[in-house]
């Protein structure tokens, strides 16, 4: 395998992008020379190995895992029901706010009809005073 395929491979298992970044979060890697194809190829080597043993775990975790695992996937269904109920109150409540404000505005034309009206109706009366 080409030197930039091994980069790119540990790169992608490792999810970060640097060598400092490397040997943070890798300790057993501190003391590799990756300016070397072999140091890249024992990087991979162990990267590898603990994302397989990894995942290994994960389908079969042990018995006090699987029990949070259990209540932690409870809790999430909880909060989506939660949060799917949320979001058809707000849709609701958006709704509402715009059949009110449908509403304010019909009524802002009607009081603004009676208003005319009333002057109108004032100033009939002052002319039929003055008569």
């Amino acid at each position: 395998m080409k030197l930039q395929d091994l980069k790119a491979k540990v790169y992608e298992i490792t999810t970060v992008t640097t060598t400092k970044a490397l040997k943070k979060n890798y300790s057993e890697l501190r003391s590799l020379d990756f300016r070397k194809k072999k140091s890249w190829e024992m990087a991979l080597e162990l990267v590898q190995s603990q994302k397989d043993q990894f995942e290994s775990w994960l389908e079969n975790p042990p018995e006090e895992y699987r029990e949070l695992f259990a209540e932690t996937e409870a809790a999430f269904e909880g909060y989506d029901r939660k949060l799917s109920r949320a979001d058809a109150l707000a849709k609701e409540a958006l709704s509402m706010a715009d059949q009110l404000d449908e509403l304010a505005q019909e009524y802002r034309g009607d009081a603004i009809e009676l208003e005319r009206r009333v002057r109108r109706s004032q100033q009939i009366a002052k002319q039929a005073e003055r008569n």
